[in-house]
């Protein structure tokens, strides 16, 4: 599994980038909050610690400035019902920090905000990772 990936930004847009290391181009996906974190100028060199997501019929790239949104990543794809582009598209809607509060604190209207995040998938969210949140 590819853990780590450092290279250089070829190319990037809100959810994609594409990171050269010794001419192999991979392609991953990235919450907001690391797109922010990523260098304006393409060329740069750039850092990012990935979780693999592996499938029978796609091998997926997810790329973390830091290791909390990793973490954070990794505890939200364990919650059923919410796979790894809904996971994304939660850490692209709130912060990492603002995420774990909201869940320690049973805060199922601050999650429904998020979009992409019903009432029910709030509540299987808060229910699962309270007590994880709060540690």
């Amino acid at each position: 599994m590819i853990a780590y990936l450092k290279g250089t930004l070829l190319s990037k847009s809100t959810d994609v980038i594409t990171i050269d290391n010794n001419g192999i181009g991979y392609e991953v996906f990235v919450p907001l909050s690391t797109f922010y974190s990523l260098p304006d100028e393409e060329d740069s060199e750039v850092s990012l610690h990935i979780y693999t997501h592996v499938r029978e019929d796609a091998f997926t790239l997810f790329g973390f400035n830091t290791i909390l949104e990793k973490k954070i990543f990794r505890l939200l794809i364990s919650v059923s019902g919410i796979g790894p582009k809904l996971a994304m598209n939660i850490l692209s809607g709130i912060g990492p920090d603002s995420l774990l509060v909201a869940i320690a604190r049973g805060d199922v209207v601050r999650l429904q905000s998020i979009p992409g995040v019903g009432k029910k998938t709030a509540e299987r969210i808060s229910l699962e990772l309270k007590d994880k949140a709060q540690k």
